[in-house]
């Protein structure tokens, strides 16, 4: 897999790690049936597998392709770790160290854009006790 590095952690394949498909740039109104955010991402021609792209850098991923249940990992994972940070009981920085810590993965390397389906589910452990990051 020849695939265009972007940036040093994340790689667009050529071709779909999932089905083998093509994987192309293109409007994310595949996704969604319109246009959102900066309009563009990464998407398999033939699971669905998708990533979007960077605001500022439309040709930069957010993260890897992820298929329809890493997606709703990552948004089970988000519905409780976001409200945490965003109550500003503690930063968000400081929130992803704790759970790389708990993970046994550097922060750098802890993001949910980044994550595959067992590390998400792993997270998600971890993230659902109450009061996990004190």
């Amino acid at each position: 897999m020849r695939g265009e590095e972007i940036m040093s952690k994340v790689l667009v394949p050529d071709n779909c790690p999932y089905c083998g498909a093509k994987v192309i740039w293109t409007s994310n109104e595949v996704l969604y049936g319109k246009v959102y955010g900066n309009g563009k991402c990464y998407y398999c021609t033939g699971c669905g597998a998708s990533v979007g792209t960077h605001k500022n850098r439309p040709k930069e991923p957010l993260g890897i392709l992820a298929t329809p249940p890493m997606k709703r990992w990552k948004k089970l994972c988000h519905s409780l770790f976001d409200p945490v940070w965003k109550s500003r009981q503690i930063s968000r920085g400081e929130l992803y160290s704790v759970l790389a810590c708990k993970l046994g993965i550097s922060k750098e390397d802890c993001h949910f854009g980044h994550f595959d389906e067992e590390q998400l589910k792993r997270a998600w452990q971890i993230i659902k006790e109450p009061n996990w990051w004190r």
